[in-house]
């Protein structure tokens, strides 16, 4: 058993004042027998309590010893322990470092293999439309050089109406010129329908940097009812361009241009279609389910009754002046966008999540619309700003 020191000092100034007391008795000796045993009696006791302090010394002592070799433990397990992270560190940095390099190494291919097949593409792209274009001169000279032989003709035939024969010889020829410039011309009708890509299968196709910057040479292409699903449109100009009633579910548009592109009724269910101009785009009824338009421009966009919800990153998108009536906004991500002048009549905001954060919205208006708390914009002095 341990005694603290206190407990101790009290034990040595006990046997102190027995000893003292004793000394005191033992100057007072009578005679009597019974004295002298009672003396005995109490330096034995004494004695034992001498004895007792000395064995609680020794047994202290050797509690001291063991509280030492106790922390000289604790400082080896200490260390050790530190070795031990350390060489965790050690191997986790390493680790992270390896993984690192690799994904760096991996990036790097993949960025070159996307940049060889960008180059194919371009390279197949461009000598494409120069077959194209020379097609088409080829068209038009004809068709002006026909329209020369057929004027020449009449010419001749206005200079030979003495002689039938030739004049009927002449007027076959006129009438198979002029077959052949129909001809010409559906062909050249044909040619200009090469836009048009309504009801083809596109899906999973990498249509990525088509007419980046250049401008449409023909007219916009049309990809009405077709398929696309999981097609990319990333790095691509396709303004102007049809995709009305189009199946682009899971497809990609990153980076891009869609200046006035209709989606018509088009389905971009879980598309990703981040920091893309989509000006004065067409949306109307369109499916847009957990889609992400994060920081791209849908400015002066028609968005009339589009489904929005399930949780879709619109994080800084700028809605400024879009035409949002009728619209189901459910569980967007609105943070930092921009809605300033938008028109949410009849839109339904109910379950609209207001913890992601503030919007701009300034200018809005707010008819008969269904506030993210349940209750009708009407009733709240139109306006929704109070109810998010």
């Amino acid at each position: 058993m341990k005694f603290d020191k206190r407990t101790i000092m009290q034990m040595k100034t006990l046997g102190l004042i027995l000893m003292m007391l004793s000394a005191a008795l033992a100057g007072c000796t009578t005679g009597d027998e019974t004295g002298t045993t009672d003396m005995d009696l109490l330096e034995a006791k004494i004695n034992d309590l001498e004895n007792s302090q000395s064995d609680l010394e020794d047994n202290n002592a050797e509690q001291e010893q063991t509280n030492e070799d106790l922390l000289a433990s604790i400082s080896l397990i200490e260390s050790a322990n530190m070795q031990a992270i350390q060489s965790l560190e050690s191997d986790y940095q390493q680790s992270l470092a390896d993984l690192e390099s690799s994904y760096i190494i991996a990036i790097e291919s993949l960025i070159l293999a996307n940049s060889q097949t960008l180059d194919e593409i371009n390279e197949t792209n461009a000598a494409a439309f120069d077959d194209l274009l020379l097609s088409l001169n080829s068209l038009q000279t004809n068709l002006q050089n026909s329209q020369y032989s057929i004027d020449q003709i009449s010419l001749i035939v206005d200079d030979l109406d003495e002689d039938e024969d030739i004049v009927i010889m002449l007027q076959n020829l006129q009438a198979s010129l002029q077959s052949s410039i129909y001809d010409l011309e559906n062909r050249l009708n044909n040619t200009r329908a090469m836009n048009d890509f309504s009801y083809l299968d596109f899906q999973g196709s990498q249509l990525f940097n088509i007419n980046n910057g250049l401008g449409w040479q023909i007219d916009p292409p049309i990809f009405d009812f077709a398929n696309l699903m999981n097609a990319s449109l990333s790095y691509s100009n396709m303004s102007d361009a049809s995709f009305v009633n189009a199946n682009l579910a899971g497809a990609d548009g990153l980076f891009s241009t869609f200046h006035r592109t209709d989606f018509t009724r088009a389905s971009m269910v879980m598309g990703l279609w981040r920091q893309s101009d989509f000006s004065d785009a067409q949306f109307v009824q369109s499916n847009l389910a957990y889609t992400e338009f994060r920081w791209s421009d849908l400015s002066g966009a028609n968005l009339s009754g589009a489904r929005i919800y399930g949780g879709g990153n619109w994080m800084g998108v700028d809605l400024s002046y879009a035409d949002l009536t009728n619209a189901m906004m459910y569980d967007l991500d609105l943070r930092s966008s921009n809605l300033t002048g938008a028109d949410l009549t009849g839109a339904d905001l109910a379950y609209l999540n207001t913890s992601y954060g503030p919007a701009d919205l300034t200018g809005v208006t707010w008819n008969n619309t269904t506030c993210p708390d349940g209750t009708n914009s009407d009733n709240n002095g139109n306006t929704c700003v109070n109810n998010l």
